[in-house]
């Protein structure tokens, strides 16, 4: 062979293995859909809300690929999308000459090949063409279901996962070179995954490629051309359906059992009811378990704020979200499919149009149905596995509870601090006032409280008590309740600095002080919870449950007895604050009217 026929050979080698990077989306099965067996363009074509608040499928242009669409259609977004950097305003009144930066625009190329193979619709986004897919066409976690199946535990290069929490966060992890799934350091009762990046195991590394991201879409970068592309999404949807992830090894449950602590719910009569459960609790205003956060992991570097309208983007940007903002956004009319379409605008500094995010996505709920948990999530429901929620509603059982005796008292305060004033007044020779009393410890923007009271136990062996108090079943105030217990009472035994800090507050009230190496054994934590009347049941939302086991435990590890007590709210205070919600209540009615008014000025939907 001459040299001109060693390059065309190279060059064809180069192009057969030149590698096409696929972020693929399965579509779920139509169900009702109005086209039958599968989604039309109609359907699985994004709708965004134009400036009337009018939804608007997205403009494209169609390409047939193949004969007769043999290998799909391709969808390309038009306009192509142009937009100044938001940094362009900002330097352009000092320029002498403006017309320098007129021509400098971000353009971006937006495209969806969608193609049927097995019976199942598959959606492969190039660009930014996940943005043109209704997210109600598409199925979650299928890119995590095909992650799991394929790549080795032992060679996982990122994680994503959320923690059920007062605040949940959304977290990835990536390690300097592929390790084991162990030492991410999942904390099997709190940890949601949501995305995995892995080496595929060696079976399927020639159909899916060497490395795998999964999340809803699954990722992945293969050395194929079109024609190759059925073999790849028919191996993908087979992965999906395996259950390879649950199996025993050597009577040990694999390395990502703990997955199904959550389970996907998908039957359309339990989703109906659940919806209708949580439009209730959203009317009432009852947001004790349920909060408003953006489903994905964000650079909050390029974030300015948050919209809950079209106007707002004019005029008002949030700089958080918050569930309460986005009701009074709403219309009085407003009903669940409100919620489900609802754009909340995500303003980024970059200069390109905001990012939009429906209501629905960015719920999180715990919703009690049947005597089931059920987690809303990311747009998703869960059930909450049995043997999990038995486990957790097993240690919320069995924990010891404290009576309600004196020197407590029923909370008929102005706030918790004077709460703990009165309690530690009723009896000052054995209860130290200790809240607000902060220590500055591991750095000078850390201020730590030990506790709200200390208790001295008396001769007979009582035990001396950290008592933490904190008013209402909130989440988020739960959370922050048990942190407190948690991190105070680990730095009281293991850092003697700390100890000598909460000594000075002590001595000031002439307590006797702790020992220089206190000993977890000798101490009681108490979690002191004020909600509701005299004689109710003490409840807390499930991941608060959660949430109190991981602490507890960790706790009664360094020899803590851990313990609640649930301090009533006095009939006078409860009464008082039900004529408050009462007058509120009377005078909203001219108020949403009014909004109403406001809202049809401003194009509100």
């Amino acid at each position: 062979m001459d040299n001109r026929g060693c390059e065309l050979a190279t060059r064809d080698e180069e192009k057969k293995h030149k590698k096409i990077s696929l972020n693929t989306f399965l579509l779920k099965k139509p169900g009702g859909s109005a086209s039958g067996k599968f989604w039309s363009e109609r359907e699985f074509l994004a709708k965004p809300l134009d400036r009337d608040g009018k939804p608007k499928q997205i403009d494209v242009d169609e390409y047939s690929l193949g004969a007769k669409g043999k290998f799909g259609t391709l969808y390309v977004r038009k306009p192509l999308t142009e937009s100044t950097p938001e940094w362009v305003g900002f330097v352009s009144p000092q320029l002498n000459r403006l017309s320098r930066l007129d021509g400098l625009k971000n353009k971006s190329v937006s495209a969806l090949l969608v193609t049927t193979v097995k019976g199942r619709q598959f959606a492969i986004a190039f660009g930014h063409g996940r943005y043109m897919l209704d997210l109600e066409c598409v199925e979650t976690r299928f890119g995590i279901r095909v992650a799991l199946n394929s790549i080795s535990p032992d060679k996982i290069a990122s994680l994503d996962r959320q923690t059920f929490e007062a605040t949940p966060r959304i977290s990835r992890t990536q390690a300097l070179r592929a390790t084991s799934v162990a030492e991410y350091g999942i904390n099997e009762q709190q940890d949601l995954l949501r995305g995995l990046v892995g080496f595929t195991l060696d079976k399927y590394k020639e159909d899916l490629g060497e490395v795998l991201a999964g999340m809803d879409s699954l990722k992945a970068s293969v050395g194929i051309d079109l024609p190759q592309l059925e073999k790849f999404l028919e191996v993908a949807l087979k992965r999906s359906l395996a259950r390879d992830y649950q199996k025993i090894d050597n009577g040990q449950a694999g390395a990502f059992a703990w997955v199904d602590n959550l389970e996907v719910v998908e039957r359309p009569d339990i989703l109906d009811e659940l919806n209708g459960e949580l439009w209730k609790l959203f009317e009432a205003e009852d947001f004790s378990t349920m909060w408003l956060a953006i489903p994905e992991i964000i650079n909050w570097e390029d974030v300015t704020g948050f919209c809950y309208t079209r106007a707002e983007l004019e005029s008002s940007i949030h700089a958080a979200l918050d569930i309460r903002d986005l009701k009074k956004s709403l219309r009085s009319n407003a009903t669940m499919e409100t919620l489900r379409y609802r754009p909340i605008y995500m303003v980024l500094s970059s200069g390109v149009p905001p990012k939009v995010y429906y209501a629905y996505k960015c719920l999180y709920a715990e919703i009690k149905y049947n005597k089931e948990l059920y987690i809303l999530n990311a747009g998703s429901w869960y059930r909450v596995e049995s043997s999990f929620k038995n486990l957790v509603e097993g240690y919320f059982k069995n924990i010891i509870r404290r009576d309600f005796v004196a020197p407590f008292v029923e909370y008929d305060h102005d706030g918790e601090g004077k709460y703990n004033e009165a309690v530690a007044a009723n009896l000052p020779r054995k209860y130290a006032m200790l809240d607000r009393k902060l220590i500055s410890f591991g750095g000078k923007s850390s201020k730590i409280e030990v506790c709200d009271l200390y208790a001295v136990g008396s001769s007979s062996g009582e035990k001396n008590r950290l008592i933490h108090v904190k008013r209402g079943r909130s989440s988020a105030t739960l959370s922050h309740l048990f942190a407190q217990g948690l991190v105070s009472s680990t730095l009281l035994v293991s850092e003697p600095g700390f100890v000598a800090e909460v000594n000075k507050q002590l001595v000031k009230q002439n307590f006797v002080k702790f020992p220089a190496k206190p000993v977890g054994s000798r101490y009681e934590v108490v979690f002191a919870i004020i909600d509701g009347p005299f004689g109710a049941k003490l409840d807390l939302p499930f991941f608060s449950k959660v949430n109190l086991r991981v602490c507890g435990r960790a706790l009664q590890n360094f020899g803590f007895t851990v313990s609640l007590l649930h301090i009533p709210e006095s009939a006078k205070f409860l009464a008082e604050a039900r004529k408050r919600k009462d007058k509120k209540q009377a005078g909203g009615g001219v108020a949403v009217k009014s909004a109403v008014r406001r809202a049809k000025r401003a194009g509100k939907p």
